[in-house]
């Protein structure tokens, strides 16, 4: 397999995400062993300072490997990813939340490492303060892994994730368990949170990143989400899915203008507005939608015509942008929406929506094929 031009390599692409699950592994077992550390349990092939010991090697180890995850993210180039949105909360233009929640896990993992480096000079209570926030550090890196990572949805990535979350929940449980210092009222706020969080990460995942279209509400500017569509024609099979598509999958073959190759069908979904009818009744009716591929298509469908009592436009002419392709609608009927795109072979699309009247939400299929539709303009 062999990678598009201007996308950097195919082993760069596994190489940042790759690192970034070793990462969030390695994090998972440095957590785990601090809360063994704590509690205090050894035995006579484990002592309690092998605990520490190897509780500090595996945080040097994996901040190594997070140094590996931002290089090969940053130089693979895919994203619009530099060093300064890698370490700066919010710098990044592409999905600035959860690229965010990444670099500040990585600044709180640095700052407990060297503070650290530092104890002797700083003093126990200002060091233990720092390093109590590595318990912060890995649940902002497992959302931004669950957020930011375009594998996501695979069975390995779930299971690695909530492998993850199962070791800490085990360690925590057993911290509030074995922690004789804690008063009861602590012991149940903290088992109250860690239950909180733990519901509120499934939800989050199950209503997000599983979902479809999860690269067009993940905060992507539309000016990238176009660019990546763009870049998506002629791309590979493994950088395709990159783009952020719902699932870890290959997504439809690329075609022409930053679009999938026809034949194709996809699901879409997106929003629709309507101006007010002016002095002669007209309507416009724009219909913003992007399919569930792998570069979040973008598809948008204008309408003008006389306004229908209880919504909708009686279309008189309709323009389609599909990636950056252009078209023409060329029938209206119901949800339902033929267009011919203007390309050498007079692509075609055909659009089946369903559409909530109350919120303005669309949702529905989108099929390619060649050969133009037919068809005269009637009622939505």
């Amino acid at each position: 397999m062999t990678a598009a031009v201007g996308y950097g390599s195919t082993a760069l692409w596994y190489l940042t995400r790759a690192s970034g699950l070793v990462s969030l592994v390695l994090l998972t077992a440095t957590v785990v062993l601090g809360v063994v550390a704590s509690v205090g349990w050894t035995t006579e092939r484990w002592p309690r300072f092998l605990s520490q010991d190897v509780h500090r090697n595996l945080s040097l180890f994996g901040l190594a490997f997070v140094g590996v995850h931002i290089v090969s993210t940053v130089a693979d180039g895919f994203v619009p990813i530099t060093f300064v949105g890698a370490v700066v909360p919010l710098a990044s233009p592409y999905r600035p939340l959860w690229i965010g929640l990444g670099a500040l896990a990585f600044d709180l993992l640095l700052a407990v490492l060297v503070t650290s480096a530092l104890r002797r000079r700083i003093g126990y209570a200002s060091w233990r303060f720092v390093h109590s926030l590595a318990y912060l550090c890995w649940p902002v890196a497992l959302v931004h892994g669950l957020g930011s990572g375009t594998d996501t949805p695979l069975a390995v990535v779930l299971l690695i994730n909530l492998a993850c979350i199962g070791a800490v929940l085990g360690a925590v449980g057993w911290r509030l368990v074995a922690g004789r210092t804690f008063p009861p009222l602590r012991r149940a706020l903290a088992a109250a949170g860690a239950a909180a969080a733990t519901v509120g990460i499934v939800a989050f995942t199950a209503l997000g990143p599983l979902r479809p279209g999860w690269a067009h509400r993940s905060g992507t500017s539309p000016a990238i989400l176009s660019a990546l569509a763009k870049r998506f024609a002629g791309a590979s099979a493994t950088p395709a899915a990159a783009a952020g598509g719902a699932s870890g999958t290959p997504g439809p073959a690329a075609g022409t203008g930053g679009t999938p190759a026809v034949p194709f069908t996809d699901n879409l979904t997106g929003t629709q507005t309507q101006t007010a009818p002016d002095a002669q009744g007209n309507v416009q009716v724009t219909l913003s939608m992007h399919l569930s591929d792998a570069g979040s298509t973008p598809l948008t469908v204008v309408l003008s015509g006389t306004a229908v009592p209880g919504g909708g436009v009686a279309m008189s002419s309709g323009s389609v942008t599909f990636g950056s392709l252009q078209g023409t609608v060329t029938s209206l009927s119901g949800g339902t929406i033929q267009i011919t795109l203007a390309t050498a072979s007079a692509e075609a699309l055909v659009v089946q929506l369903q559409v909530d009247q109350t919120t303005g939400a669309l949702s529905g299929t989108v099929s390619g094929s060649t050969g133009g539709g037919t068809g005269g303009g009637t009622g939505q």
